[in-house]
């Protein structure tokens, strides 16, 4: 089972927050973590919240499936592994 483009995106959008997040807690004030989060808010915030409403809108049932499916599989694409 391999993850569709656009849970991959989402995966990575989610990694880029992430590493956003510690360089806010180490480092709040640093020029690098405002170009950061500048481009973060430019490249990515919008599109997040449009991938997370389409996971949000599929059914229980189907969110679950889609769960399953991805922790059955062992190696999917995009070096994420399940």
């Amino acid at each position: 089972m391999e993850l569709r483009d656009e849970e991959l995106r989402l995966v990575a959008i989610r990694r880029r927050a992430t590493q956003l997040a510690v360089a806010l807690v180490r480092e709040p004030f640093s020029v690098d973590t405002d170009a950061q989060l500048r481009s973060y808010v430019e490249q990515d915030a919008d599109e997040a919240q449009v991938l997370v409403r389409e996971v949000l809108a599929l059914s229980p049932a189907r969110l679950r499936e889609r769960i399953a499916e991805l922790s059955r599989s062992t190696t999917v694409r995009g070096g994420v592994t399940a």
